[in-house]
């Protein structure tokens, strides 16, 4: 299950041949191109799309051909001290309604890698808004981990060419266990984009964990995006002070 704080130590037997195999899927797999949210390529006359989210996945899969690689350098402030790491997102269409995104939000600190297919069950006319059930697999990435965990949720959007509204909820049935987040993008300009954040977790007899985050994203060309984001707690229960995220977003289409 993603956390944005660290994950709970499990002895485990690594799986990186399933991972390698799911970034293959991803890189070769895919030949006809489509617009992201699912809607028609654009001409070039057309507003660049919006960018994405710094944490949440998008609420629907991308086009067929169409990749989305984010990185983000993390400085995370823990009892007074600085821990450094990184995330990064991989999203892509598989088919015209099931997409995949692989992604790891502490790839130093956490022992598994979330790969999660999307399943569009609702798309708008312009592809804008819609829903979709979602499965997801963590696949051990560190040696000493072997248990690959089954997760169930939905994601969700909203939006126009000028704002996007985006959701996931994840459930654990093994841990019970939820997480969710949820995002605002709006258009400043035709290359400022300023993104808000709510990120949490929860469990039975635990009580929640919220963050919020705060960011803008800057185009930079038609498949470079850079952002900054600081990510902040926002309950009682916190594993973290706060945290400085920065990175680029690349694009690019088959």
């Amino acid at each position: 299950m993603h956390r944005f704080f660290s994950r709970r130590n499990i002895p485990l037997r690594p799986f990186t041949a399933g991972l390698s195999g799911i970034f293959a899927i991803a890189a070769f797999g895919f030949s006809r191109p489509a617009n992201a949210q699912m809607s028609a390529a654009p001409d070039a006359a057309e507003e660049p799309e919006l960018p994405h989210a710094f944490f949440t996945h998008m609420g629907l899969p991308e086009g067929v051909g169409k990749f989305n690689l984010r990185v983000l350098a993390l400085a995370t402030r823990i009892d007074g001290e600085t821990d450094g790491d990184f995330a990064f997102h991989l999203e892509t269409g598989l088919t015209r309604y099931i997409g995949l995104h692989v992604r790891n939000d502490r790839t130093l600190d956490n022992e598994k890698t979330e790969a999660m297919f999307q399943f569009a069950a609702y798309v708008s006319k312009d592809g804008m808004s819609g829903f979709a059930p979602i499965i997801e697999f963590e696949i051990p990435t560190k040696t000493g981990a072997s248990r690959i965990g089954t997760l169930v949720g939905f994601t969700s959007s909203l939006g126009s060419q000028n704002w996007a509204f985006n959701q996931v909820v994840h459930y654990d049935p093994r841990e019970d266990m939820v997480d969710a987040s949820a995002a605002m993008v709006f258009k400043a300009s035709r290359s400022i984009f300023p993104v808000l954040e709510l990120l949490g977790e929860g469990g039975e007899g635990q009580t929640p964990a919220i963050n919020g985050l705060a960011g803008v994203k800057v185009r930079l060309s038609d498949w470079l995006i850079g952002g900054v984001a600081f990510q902040f707690p926002l309950s009682k229960r916190r594993k973290m002070s706060s945290q400085l995220g920065f990175g680029p977003d690349i694009e690019w289409a088959r």
